[in-house]
């Protein structure tokens, strides 16, 4: 595996474009012919080119959107809106999110405020924002979400350099398990990602994640058109988020299907992409045909 030469010939199959909606301007990637439409939402890293692999490989059987988020707005509700309109001025119609971490989070505010874009939830590795959760549950999402206004602090005054630091050995921890050669391609399209950071980036992203906080008002109420039409990926050995949380994730889904077994830590997604990969796909296909008979 060659990280950059797999990913000059991604960048020319499916090249960024730009759209501005609003005072939102999104830098995106669309591909596939599929009949059914993904659009994969990336976490707090906020790089959508960190999951080009995914993005690929679902391609060969869906359409796929992907983008950055903008920079323009640090609230959810207008990034959410802003999605909602996009989907909409590209033709798509309803389609399936596809959410990791933040993204997942990201795309439960989308699915509450817009529902007419809506086909499915694919969540993984996610929190949860039902007002109704238990105090435990809130109180855990809470402080990370407080959490964030430190690091918010320090972007005004820290090097991006010595964040990427950080980043890049928080990163290969998660690749311990890897085989030298899977380890060295990880990396390189680690440090390629964190290469495109900057102190405004990560200031952002950390306020997007901060707001959340004004977005705990979901209901399980505000979902129940999502009957069966939900995947909830929650890899055991996650606990970014803990017990509590996912707890209160799966029961504001209506009667979501639950997947525990892709491994690898909050991470999981990228480290055992052929896994994940068939796994949504299995959740997909099955649900298109059941709607078809």
């Amino acid at each position: 595996m060659n990280f950059e030469m797999e990913f000059e010939r991604f960048n020319r199959e499916y090249p960024l474009k730009s759209k501005k909606i609003g005072e939102l301007t999104f830098h995106y990637r669309l591909g596939g012919k599929g009949k059914e439409v993904l659009i994969l939402l990336v976490g707090g890293l906020g790089i959508s080119d960190a999951f080009y692999n995914h993005f690929k490989e679902f391609a060969k059987y869906y359409t796929v959107l992907t983008f950055d988020y903008p920079i323009e707005s640090d609230r959810n509700s207008v990034l959410s809106d802003g999605i909602a309109a996009l989907v909409k001025s590209l033709g798509l119609g309803k389609a399936f999110l596809v959410g990791q971490s933040y993204g997942g989070l990201i795309a439960q505010i989308i699915a509450k405020r817009h529902p007419e874009i809506m086909k499915g939830l694919i969540l993984s590795n996610t929190g949860c924002l039902d007002e109704g959760m238990d105090e435990g549950a809130k109180q855990l999402m809470m402080n990370r979400m407080k959490g964030l206004r430190k690091t918010i602090l320090l972007t005004r005054f820290i090097p991006m350099s010595l964040f990427k630091g950080v980043f890049l050995k928080r990163m290969e921890k998660h690749f311990e398990q890897c085989t030298p050669d899977e380890k060295q391609y990880l990396l390189d399209l680690s440090r390629s990602m964190f290469s495109k950071l900057s102190n405004r980036h990560e200031r952002h992203m950390c306020s997007l994640m901060a707001d959340l906080i004004n977005e705990m008002n979901i209901t399980r109420s505000d979902l129940a058109y999502l009957d069966k039409k939900v995947i909830l990926l929650l890899s055991e050995d996650d606990h970014t988020f803990g017990d509590a949380v996912n707890r209160a994730l799966i029961e504001m889904m209506p009667n979501p299907v639950i997947c525990t077994d892709i491994n690898g830590g909050h991470l999981a997604l990228l480290l055992k992409i052929d896994l994940y990969i068939k796994t949504v796909c299995g959740f997909i296909d099955s649900f298109t045909i059941c709607n078809q008979e």
